[in-house]
């Protein structure tokens, strides 16, 4: 059921995929310039809203001290599942050039592939931001549903 909470949830980590995809570029075109991230930003913009809507807007109706926690789970989901989304491309690109000799070499890659992307999040500026909005997200989701019911 479409609710404004589940909205803007959604628009919410939306918002912060947005901001911290911007980040992360910045942060890997200072060290190599020739990156190409064709569409991270879009990607990360779709899976942060999808966990908005479905993990973060449906759960509300809590104590705020509880909402500070599910948006700190919602961040952290979104980031779990666009790390996956990106190194399971990556995985399938490097599979069709043939870098794998099975599906297991495959799978070991992926997950090497994500520890490498996940890297790239550790950046003071980045951890904050993430932090810091999967705090606001929480609080506003809640706040959100108990204005507009």
């Amino acid at each position: 059921m479409p609710t404004a909470a589940r909205l803007l949830s959604a628009v919410c980590l939306a918002i912060i995929a947005y901001v911290v995809s911007e980040m992360v570029m910045v942060g890997m075109l200072s060290q190599e310039p020739d990156l190409n991230f064709g569409r991270l930003r879009e990607i990360n913009v779709f899976i942060a809203a999808s966990v908005g809507w479905t993990m973060l807007g449906a759960r509300v109706g809590n104590p705020y001290s509880v909402s500070l926690g599910l948006g700190l789970t919602a961040i952290a989901a979104a980031v779990f599942w666009c790390v996956f989304a990106h190194a399971f491309w990556e995985m399938l690109k490097l599979s069709i050039d043939r870098k794998f000799d099975g599906p297991m070499e495959a799978l070991v890659g992926m997950v090497q592939l994500a520890i490498e992307y996940s890297a790239e999040l550790l950046r003071v500026n980045v951890l904050i931001t993430l932090v810091m909005g999967g705090l606001f997200g929480g609080l506003f989701a809640e706040f959100i549903s108990r204005r507009w019911r």
